[in-house]
């Protein structure tokens, strides 16, 4: 073999050597670039499976609010036609169903369901349940059925210088829907005014006012320049030490009357105790018949039915 057939091999040799590392070299290319789309689709995959599911979540977080709603538009209904049951409707994709069922001769339960989308076109959706308590008006209660300055279920004690002008009925049975024709709960929730253990000399205290006492010892009214007027209903012990009051205190405990205050209207007390009145001091309670007529004007309306209690089931 000559000197020139040897270059030549060495030539060939040299470019079959640097061809197979060129085509190495676009292999290891070709597989990365398979390896970093294969990444991709991971990902991709993955970000569009985790979008999909929140939105489901949102999706259906709307569907059972909108639900709730419709319930809730269902109760409407079913107290604005209450003479008629079961009821049922739809609004926009979703839909609603109510059933009344009487509970005593005033008091009837409203069961409502609503559903997004309509459980017509799928069983499967959103559902949510109220069941509502509401109360019937109950027959017209007359001021003129009070006559008395003072009406409690256990003794009244007037010591001192206390001064009533009307008579004091006690040891007493007496019952707050027929005086006032509505129950204490359409009362309570239809009152101008609710406070939960208030400050001494809470104010406003007009039209209806009510007052539940729940920690504290008592609702005290110990201000001269105080005044109230209406209806004030007390869930609690009372105590009243200054202040004018025009219209009818009503007290669910026991009632403390000292000092120098004036009350014009009436006034009820249903404790329990055996002494549940007390009135010392100074002050002046005066049987008021226009009043207790003026307070009168002020009871919550139950032209339709009243809303007593609202839970969802």
């Amino acid at each position: 073999m000559t000197q020139s057939d040897c270059q030549n091999v060495n030539l060939c040799a040299d470019g079959i050597f640097e061809m197979k590392i060129l085509i190495d070299n676009k292999g290891f290319v070709l597989i990365t670039a398979y390896m970093v789309i294969a990444v991709l689709v991971i990902f991709a995959t993955s970000f569009s499976s985790r979008t999909i599911g929140e939105k489901r979540v949102a999706d259906k977080e709307r569907d059972t609010v909108q639900a709730l709603w419709l319930a809730e538009a269902g109760v409407d209904r079913a107290i604005a036609e209450f003479s008629s049951t079961p009821l049922s409707g739809t609004v926009g994709d979703g839909a609603y169903s109510t059933q009344t069922t009487e509970l005593i001769s005033t008091r009837y339960l409203i069961s409502s369901t609503g559903g997004v989308p309509n459980t017509a076109v799928n069983p499967n959706n959103a559902i949510r349940k109220v069941s509502v308590i509401v109360e019937l008006p109950l027959n017209p209660a007359s001021s003129g059925d009070i006559t008395s300055a003072i009406t409690a279920s256990g003794d009244v004690e007037v010591r001192g210088g206390a001064v009533v002008n009307g008579p004091i009925d006690e040891e007493t049975v007496f019952n707050f829907e027929e005086v006032f024709g509505i129950s204490k709960e359409a009362m309570r929730s239809g009152a101008t005014h609710y406070y939960s253990d208030p400050a001494n000399n809470i104010t406003p205290v007009d039209h209806t006012t009510w007052v539940d006492i729940n920690t504290a010892t008592e609702m005290k009214v110990s201000d001269s320049g105080w005044t109230g007027n209406g209806i004030l209903v007390v869930d609690g012990d009372m105590t009243i030490t200054g202040g004018h009051f025009s219209g009818i205190i009503w007290v669910i405990g026991t009632l403390r009357v000292s000092g120098n205050p004036i009350i014009d209207g009436a006034i009820f007390v249903e404790s329990g105790a055996e002494v549940d009145t007390t009135l010392t001091g100074n002050p002046t309670v005066s049987y008021d018949s226009g009043a207790i007529s003026n307070a009168f004007n002020f009871i919550p309306s139950t032209s339709t039915p009243s809303i007593v209690s609202w839970k969802e089931d």
